[in-house]
Formats: C-alpha cells, sequence, structure tokens
C-alpha cells in the first residue's frame, strides 16, 4: 500500500492535513493506542537512514560497525565524565546524538509543528529544495522489550560475522541490561532456531524509542528516536542434515525506510521552497523558533537577540507605509 502524499503552503495547510491525517489512527484502550510522530528534513530527497550510515566516500558500508565503534570509544576515552561506561548503550547512543556524533539513531518528534520548522530550515541559504515532513504511526500499548533495544544499540561490540549464532546469543543474554529478564519467558527458549526467530523479527525493523532528557533542548523539541539495526540473515541449511545451522550472518549495511510504501508512515507531506520563509515567520507565533527549540546553545540564543534588534532598526529606518 502506498504511502500518501500532500503539499502545505501554509502553516494553517499543513495543520489541517496532519489532523486529517491522524484522524484513522487506531485507539481502544486495548490493543491499539496508535499516536502519530513526525520528521521534519529541509530537502525532500532525504533518506531515511541514520547518520552512521549514510555514504562517504572514504568509507565503504562493509566497515560500518569497526567505524561506529572507533565513533564510540573514541568519544568515551575522550570525554569520559560526559560518555560514561555506567551508561546504558541506547542512553550513550542518544547523548552522542545530541552532539552531533553520527549514530543509528534517527531523530523524530511528537509535536508536528517541531518537524515543520525543521522541513523548513536550510543549512545552506542557497539550497532551493522542497521540504519534507514525514508522519510516522507508532502503537503505544506496543511496549518495546528494552533489553533487545539496548542489544540493538549495543550490537556494536558483539555483532561480528566472525561469531556463530550461539556466541552472538550467550554474549546477548550476558548483557547487564538482560539481568532481569533472561529467566522470563520473553527471552526464555527451547531451541537456539526459536531463538534465532525472535531476534530475526526484532533486528528486521526500526523502533521507536524513547531516551533519557538531559538536555533543555530534547525536552523543547520533544524529541524520540528510530533506532535501526543491521542485516541480521541466516546462514544457508546445512548440506548434510538440512537443518538450520547456528550461523547467522552480520552484514554491515543499514538500509533506509522506504517513504513510498513502509507501513510505520501514515503521509509525506511536502513543504515547498517558496513557502518556507513565511511558514517560519508564522511558526514563531506559536513558539516554535530556533531560539526555542535551541534554548540550551548560547551562540544561538544570544544570535536571535541581535537579529530581533537588526529587525528593529530596519523598521525604524525604513518603517512601512
Amino acid at each position: 500500500m502506498s504511502v500518501a502524499h500532500y503539499t502545505a503552503n501554509s502553516l494553517a495547510e499543513f495543520v489541517d492535513l496532519v489532523c486529517k491525517t491522524k484522524a484513522p489512527l487506531r485507539k481502544d484502550g486495548s490493543r491499539f493506542n496508535e499516536i502519530p510522530l513526525f520528521r521534519g528534513h529541509a530537502d525532500n530527497s532525504y533518506q531515511l537512514i541514520p547518520a552512521i550510515a549514510r555514504p562517504i566516500e572514504s568509507f565503504s558500508s562493509d566497515n560500518l560497525i569497526h567505524e561506529e565503534r572507533n565513533l564510540i570509544e573514541m568519544a568515551k576515552f575522550k570525554l569520559p565524565d560526559v560518555f560514561r561506561e555506567d551508561m546504558q548503550p541506547l542512553e550513550l547512543l542518544a547523548l552522542l546524538q545530541h552532539y552531533g556524533v553520527p549514530t543509528r539513531l534517527l531523530d523524530v518528534t511528537e509535536n508536528a509543528l517541531v518537524a515543520l520548522y525543521f522541513a523548513c530550515c536550510s543549512k545552506n541559504n542557497d539550497n532551493d529544495s522542497d521540504g519534507e515532513v514525514i508522519v510516522f504511526k507508532s502503537n503505544e500499548l506496543e511496549v518495546a522489550n528494552y533489553p533487545i533495544i539496548n542489544a540493538i544499540a549495543d550490537s556494536y561490540r558483539f555483532a561480528t560475522s566472525s561469531q556463530t549464532f550461539h556466541d552472538f546469543y550467550h554474549n546477548l543474554m550476558c548483557q547487564p541490561y538482560f539481568a532481569e529478564q533472561k529467566h522470563s519467558k520473553g527471552t526464555r527458549f527451547e531451541s537456539l532456531d526459536d531463538a534465532a526467530k525472535w531476534l530475526y523479527k526484532v533486528f528486521s525493523e526500526p523502533h521507536f524509542v524513547y531516551a533519557p532528557i538531559r538536555s533543555q533542548r530534547q525536552r523543547a523539541q520533544q524529541g524520540r528516536y528510530l533506532v535501526f539495526s543491521n542485516f541480521f540473515i541466516p546462514s544457508p541449511f546445512n548440506d548434510s542434515t538440512g537443518a538450520p545451522e547456528s550461523n547467522w550472518i552480520f552484514r554491515e549495511e543499514i538500509e533506509p525506510i522506504n517513504k513510498g510504501n513502509d507501513s510505520i508512515i501514515l503521509a509525506r507531506i511536502t513543504i515547498p521552497n517558496a513557502s518556507k520563509l513565511q511558514i517560519l515567520f508564522d511558526l514563531e507565533s506559536f513558539g516554535i523558533s530556533k531560539e526555542v527549540l535551541f534554548c540550551d546553545d548560547i551562540g544561538t540564543v544570544c544570535s536571535s537577540i541581535t537579529n530581533s534588534y537588526q529587525r528593529k532598526a530596519r523598521y525604524m529606518f525604513n518603517p512601512l507605509p
């Protein structure tokens, strides 16, 4: 089923489209409590893929986990008081993401207007691309298995193609974040094949997650994350017995989400480049501005004060008729 695609030329049109898009979401208090989540980017050709997996000329996709390890361990080595060893893996990735280090997380927000702001803000003033807001759906009653989400965030440490599945599964269950659940029904399996099927399902799709709020910026942007997994695929069948082997293959690639037909996407809303400045101006009336969304950045707040002064000065010397 293809994803609905709309265009919003104004703030009012955008709000109307968001209300229209989220209206069919199911809420029965039992199985479903579907809510919308949003992501905005200034170029509608942007792929839904985390920064660690975006192509870099000097790196090929077959050493992604190696480079991820280097980034994380270097940050922990240089700033041990910030990126502490006692942090949960997801918490660590969220903090790295906050400071601009490439991770396997993709930022999303609960606030549609925050997403619209980012869809209208081009990093390069010469960028004449149309922006885009992606509207996702998430079922709040499907509480993610938090230990396995931490395992995905932590997979650079033990997801290597040289390991057998038995080694990987054993390492997984030995991690401290599995301490409370490793004997529970949800993570206890009669065979490695059953465990493999469970892990394959978990690792084969992205997950919406929370992370601890450690800054005013995170709170202002009402942020959440999509956490992406590496490919996790079974090895060929054992030629002698015909039974699945316990060797599973961890591939380095992280796949983007298909914006055209993925089931977690409700709609794509294009923001024409010609409409961006007016929308940004209108968003300020609803408390959505760079100063508010980056309120913990002293330079940004001071720049906003200066810009306000300059606008006032321009009006004094060139009053409107």
